[in-house]
């Protein structure tokens, strides 16, 4: 990274309303906000990524729009339910086929996964073909959760897209990645938005993009629909502590949307570009206050008083 005042983009998982990254992307380029680093999460890997390889948000814009019409990816828009809750009842269903089918039937030819990550390779594969870490424009990283141990792992080397299908890898919906002697599962286990992991990488100026859901259910007809707002809670307020260690956030207005409806992908990037806009007098005004601070800090040899972590 260059030396003085570093400015990380921190792009947050969410399914297909990460595309909303690429709204704020593109607004970003017109404004010229420098992007010193960016740590993207899940979807936020897959857009992440890419843009780091050109640096050409348009590009990105047509090339993913045009995936999203692709059969196998309007397949998966059938796991989409109302809430995320909802969703989380298909992938139990799922599971409970597939021990019905394992009893009935020997093992051959029967599913593991909901899915079996082939359409989000296909997405990777086109977008960042077999490139690697060393051929970014702009220094990356994304983060994954080893399933074994719960560690979140940052990966910025080798090939990107096997980092970027661990990172996506949500769990029970897609198989799980070993990679690196590790069995790597998405991102968005321990960090919805990569704050943290942006911050370890040693930037000073972290501005996060929540495109993450706040539906909560209403519904608790069954325990399940108990568990599973229990877990929307837990995910909810842990996604808020971590956005408190962020110095800006962007929340495009993309939280009714559920992860796999790919058919509002336009809608998710205008979304983005429609909330970057918003805050970008104030990005500018803030950015501008925090790199004077940081000069004077070093003039000064003063270190920083809060410790983030």
């Amino acid at each position: 990274m260059p030396k003085g005042f570093k400015i990380a983009l921190a792009l947050g998982g969410g399914g297909v309303r990460g595309l909303a990254h690429i709204g704020v992307l593109k607004v970003f380029e017109e404004a010229k906000i420098p992007i010193d680093f960016i740590v993207g999460t899940s979807m936020g890997a897959v857009i992440g990524g890419s843009y780091a390889l050109t640096r050409q948000s348009q590009e990105l814009e047509h090339k993913v729009l045009d995936l999203l019409k692709r059969d196998e990816i309007a397949k998966l828009e059938a796991l989409a339910g109302e809430s995320r809750p909802e969703e989380k009842r298909m992938i139990v269903e799922g599971l409970v086929s597939f021990v019905k089918d394992l009893l009935l039937w020997n093992l051959k030819g029967i599913k593991r996964w909901v899915a079996n990550g082939a359409e989000i390779k296909l997405i990777v594969k086109e977008l960042v073909d077999e490139l690697e870490f060393s051929h970014l424009k702009i220094p990356f990283a994304c983060v994954a959760c080893d399933l074994k141990n719960g560690e979140e792992i940052i990966l910025d080397k080798g090939r990107l897209a096997d980092a970027i299908m661990a990172s996506s890898s949500v769990a029970g919906v897609f198989p799980p990645i070993q990679l690196h002697d590790r069995l790597l599962i998405d991102g968005g286990t321990t960090s919805e938005i990569p704050i943290e992991a942006a911050l370890r990488l040693g930037v000073d100026f972290v501005i996060a993009v929540d495109v993450s859901s706040r539906i909560f259910y209403e519904k608790f007809r069954h325990g399940m629909d108990i568990l599973f707002q229990a877990d929307e809670i837990r995910s909810y307020e842990l996604n808020r502590l971590k956005l408190k260690m962020a110095d800006f956030i962007i929340n495009p207005a993309v939280e009714n949307i559920s992860w796999a409806s790919f058919s509002k992908g336009q809608q998710c990037i205008r979304e983005g570009e429609i909330a970057a806009r918003k805050i970008l007098p104030n990005l500018k005004a803030t950015i501008i206050k925090r790199r004077a601070l940081h000069s004077l800090k070093k003039l000064f040899f003063i270190k920083n008083s809060v410790d983030r972590f």
